[in-house]
């Protein structure tokens, strides 16, 4: 057998704009000075995040894969099969101060076990969701015909939603159980189920915005056009929509009717779980692992305790009513939860992205909301952004040990660190909003 092929770093991102869409080619990227190529069908096929993995073709992938691969796991094993050689030792790159340091902390987080989830913790979790549940069932059995009754109801279930979003995030990132398939279980029931979000339309989606965080033209998050733009780059895709004035329209009022939309969220997210799923699972063109029969099966049986529930209890104008109500404050409430995290924060190309170490770019795009009582509950421990970002697989009720050293990390290196309160950071949101849509404004933009 001979000498393993020597990679320039040119020749991998070549991989990126040449191969990328052609199975038959090579996909190289690279990971901790190696090079792997993914244009196997088999890696696609048994790859849990399935296509996620080619947002980093061309890419050095060393951060973007041990933030979701603990040293802990199998993956580094399963990942030879997939070995095409090593990067040429004149690419070798220095191992920065700030690379060194959160080599340190990874190094911790495992040997004190953060890692692990509290069980105690999840089981008060999900049973005091399900109360909110039990709570707003309550309301409409007993007063089924009273406004006041049927609203708060409403809002409860919307309050139950937000709550199992929380929940099925922690189980989908496997946080929860150290087994990948109790994990998967667990969120069909309260992600699929509870909630109506199919898992593997979340995993492809989510995880994809893990890989590539507020990236132009990668993040599927910031993807919002032509309903609304966070950055000057989007603004450059108004020609790609047959209806360039709507587009338009909606970025020039786009800080005002930021909310309102909003309010569509959860309906919106509830379809494209569906289609997810009823289009064969396909992404692109590439395979997504999924168990289709079940995701259809468990997403159904969400659409049966909801709409059975409220026709039971209700004459039709009051299930209406619920159903309407429940619906937009869930998409509000969700919704407005996830702006926070990056929306307003920096925006990068793919080349600046690729410029940026992997875990400094999770702190320049995250933000973080000041931790209390109120906040972790509200937000699901996505207050911790920033923290979640660089170490999604730690359960979110160790995310608070993480963020004094995350902090530390970050003073001591001169990366810029953005906490706020929940208020300061909606405006914020809402600001970028305006900036952008004065920018879509400017006499030189027809």
């Amino acid at each position: 057998m001979g000498a393993p092929r020597q990679f320039t770093r040119d020749e991998v991102k070549k991989s990126a704009t040449e191969n990328i869409d052609d199975a038959s080619l090579p996909r190289y990227t690279v990971i901790h000075g190696k090079v792997y190529d993914l244009s196997d069908p088999s890696f696609l096929s048994w790859h849990p995040g399935g296509v996620v993995a080619l947002s980093q073709v061309g890419n050095d992938a060393s951060g973007a894969f041990d933030v979701f691969h603990p040293a802990s796991s199998d993956a580094h094993q399963v990942l030879a099969n997939f070995y095409a050689g090593d990067l040429h030792e004149n690419e070798a790159v220095e191992q920065s101060t700030f690379a060194k340091d959160i080599q340190k902390l990874r190094d911790m987080i495992e040997q004190k076990g953060w890692y692990k989830s509290d069980k105690l913790w999840y089981t008060q979790a999900f049973f005091s969701n399900l109360a909110i549940l039990v709570a707003a069932i309550a309301l409409v059995a007993y007063a089924p015909s009273n406004i006041l009754a049927v609203l708060l109801s409403a809002a409860c279930v919307a309050v139950f939603w937000q709550q199992s979003g929380w929940l099925s995030h922690d189980l989908a990132h496997n946080q929860v159980f150290s087994n990948r398939m109790h994990n998967d279980i667990g969120a069909y029931l309260v992600g699929n189920v509870f909630q109506g979000f199919s898992v593997s339309w979340w995993k492809h989606k989510h995880c994809t915005h893990h890989s590539v965080p507020n990236v132009h033209m990668g993040d599927p998050d910031i993807n919002t056009m032509p309903l609304l733009a966070w950055s000057e780059h989007a603004l450059e895709g108004f020609a790609d929509f047959n209806d360039e004035t709507l587009a338009k329209f909606m970025v020039t009022y786009q800080p005002l009717i930021y909310f309102p939309l909003l309010s569509l969220a959860r309906l919106n997210w509830c379809l494209s779980s569906i289609l997810f799923n009823t289009e064969k699972i396909a992404a692109h063109g590439h395979n997504f692992p999924s168990r289709t029969g079940i995701e259809l099966a468990s997403l159904a049986l969400h659409w049966v305790w909801y709409i059975g529930s409220a026709f039971y209890f209700m004459t039709p104008g009051y299930a209406f009513l619920w159903i309407s109500v429940s619906n937009m404050i869930a998409g509000v409430l969700l919704a407005a939860v996830f702006s926070v995290n990056h929306n307003g924060m920096p925006v990068y190309t793919k080349d600046e992205a690729a410029a940026i170490n992997f875990y400094q770019l999770a702190i320049l795009t995250g933000r973080d909301v000041t931790p209390n009582a109120f906040n972790n509950w509200f937000t699901g421990g996505l207050n911790m952004q920033i923290e979640h970002h660089m170490f999604p697989s730690v359960p979110r009720h160790n995310l608070v040990k993480l963020r004094p050293m995350v902090m530390e990390i970050c003073e001591k290196n001169n990366v810029p660190y953005h906490t706020t309160s929940l208020a300061t950071g909606l405006w914020e949101v809402v600001e970028r909003l305006a900036v952008v849509s004065k920018l879509a404004n400017k006499p030189h933009r027809k």
